[in-house]
């Protein structure tokens, strides 16, 4: 997929989690989507003006000199040029790092960057006159952070943002703080492939990120982390995650295809969520998967595209006991790295995981299962208000409470078609829509109330079909640290 296709999501600064209705009983599989603050997968450029440290000078009475005042600690990064372009030292609040500037006609840079283990943004930039562009791939050490369009516009400040890279992103296992990385900015297909393009220009800037700040979402702490937590090579499975709780967890060791282990089930729902730091860029479809078996049995699979050293965070798989394995029951799991058609393969740079979590209490939809205490942007929070209609019915309203932040997450229990969405609207811009039969959670800050409206809706603006079965639903989360 190319990452500029997600731009509208990736400009809005806003935190994601992903979730799935409850895929161990059996239910049809959909990761839910929410915005995710500070993340973005394009590469491009970020909008915005240079910032001039300024000098205010005046004359001290009784002195024939002027005295200028103390000038800023943090002076602006000066711009980068090279080869007729220009890299900006600063964009917004972006301050420049480390900037490369390719000879016209030169499809590959490849240079060396020393990496601080920081919130990171890489900008490419590349001109192309070409009737059919290529696109850029970025990678460093051969982690590969993103593609996107060859973005020909000849006003810098128009271009989209860049790909930003958390300060706990995998990423940094493969380029660690205060050591000299590879970095490669190669001309491509959309599918990563290398290609010619004589008249194209490319450039890249690494930018700092500032921290961020809580806005219009919920509000951002660092995620609590405890010393019961399984802790591998800078690799994380937390203890607790919002209501889940760590029942076993293992990291290979590098180079390492396949790890297996045995856990004592709870009797509940279960969470098996994988970690693998494979990454390339084949198109809509990646080539590396981590594959998963309870008790020998092949139980599912998900992309290897981690995003967070956080690894209990991840987007979790299928468990074949329907129901959950008895109280008490030695369980044994195996995950294992291959390629998207199923076989083995070895990567010696990367690494993969598997963490069980029992699932906590939940309450049920239907089919789907909301979690009762889930964790959002480093802070707990509770499932106060659950609402629901027949599908049939097609929309429900909801009121949201005041003056404190809170969470709300909406959906349906039941597939509706490729192009049917639930709408949720009365948030101004931050309306939100996902696909039916999941759900999206999205963080609200704290605001006056208002009613939150529900409803479906078909992408294409077509008429929505005669008959959607299963449940309408929306819930409230309010704050629980």
């Amino acid at each position: 997929m190319k990452l500029t296709d997600l731009r509208d999501e990736l400009n809005n600064r806003a935190e994601t989690t992903d979730a799935t209705p409850d895929l161990l009983a059996g239910v049809h599989a959909k990761i839910t989507q929410t915005k995710r603050r500070r993340k973005a997968g394009a590469l491009g450029a970020v909008a915005g003006a240079a910032v001039i440290a300024a000098f205010a000078t005046g004359l001290i009475p009784g002195l024939t000199t002027t005295t200028p005042q103390p000038a800023d600690d943090n002076p602006a990064p000066k711009d980068y040029v090279n080869n007729g372009m220009t890299v900006p030292g600063v964009r917004e609040q972006d301050r420049l790092l480390k900037g490369w500037v390719g000879a016209p006609g030169q499809d590959k840079l490849d240079f060396s960057w020393t990496a601080k283990v920081q919130e990171t943004r890489f900008q490419g930039i590349c001109n192309s006159t070409a009737a059919s562009t290529p696109y850029i791939t970025v990678s460093i050490n051969d982690y590969v952070i993103g593609t996107a369009d060859c973005d020909t516009s000849s006003d810098a400040t128009q271009l989209p943002s860049g790909s930003s890279v958390s300060a706990d992103s995998a990423l940094w296992l493969a380029a660690p703080d205060g050591k000299p990385a590879r970095v490669v900015v190669q001309l491509t297909d959309q599918q990563g492939r290398p290609v010619k393009a004589g008249d194209t220009q490319v450039a890249l800037g690494i930018y700092q990120v500032p921290p961020a700040t809580s806005d219009d979402s919920a509000p951002v702490q660092a995620p609590p982390t405890s010393s019961d937590d399984y802790l591998k090579d800078g690799i994380r499975y937390r203890a607790k995650i919002g209501g889940r709780t760590l029942l076993s967890a293992m990291v290979s060791d590098r180079g390492q295809n396949q790890i297996d282990f045995t856990f004592t089930a709870t009797g509940n729902q279960l969470a098996l969520i994988p970690f693998c730091t494979a990454t390339s860029i084949q198109g809509d479809f990646p080539e590396y998967q981590a594959s998963i078996s309870v008790d020998g049995k092949r139980d599912g699979s998900v992309s290897c595209s981690t995003e967070t050293t956080d690894a209990g965070r991840g987007s979790y798989a299928s468990a074949a006991t329907v129901p959950p394995p008895a109280k008490g029951q030695q369980v044994k799991v195996s995950v294992r790295l291959e390629d998207n058609k199923g076989r083995p393969v070895d990567r010696p740079q990367d690494w993969i995981g598997l963490g069980v979590y029992d699932m906590g209490k939940q309450r049920t939809v239907g089919t789907t299962r909301l979690e009762e205490l889930v964790e959002f942007t480093g802070h707990n929070y509770r499932l106060a208000t659950l609402e629901s209609v027949d599908a049939s019915v097609g929309h429900l309203e909801l009121a949201t409470p005041a003056n404190t932040p809170f969470l709300i997450s909406h959906g349906s229990t039941e597939d509706a078609g490729p192009t049917v969405v639930v709408r949720l609207t009365g948030f101004g811009d931050e309306n939100s829509s996902g696909q039916a039969g999941g759900y999206v959670t999205s963080g609200k800050s704290a605001r006056p109330a208002t009613i939150a409206k529900v409803a479906f809706a078909d992408v294409d603006s077509k008429k929505l079909p005669s008959k959607i079965t299963g449940k309408l639903f929306a819930a409230i989360y309010l704050p629980a640290d």
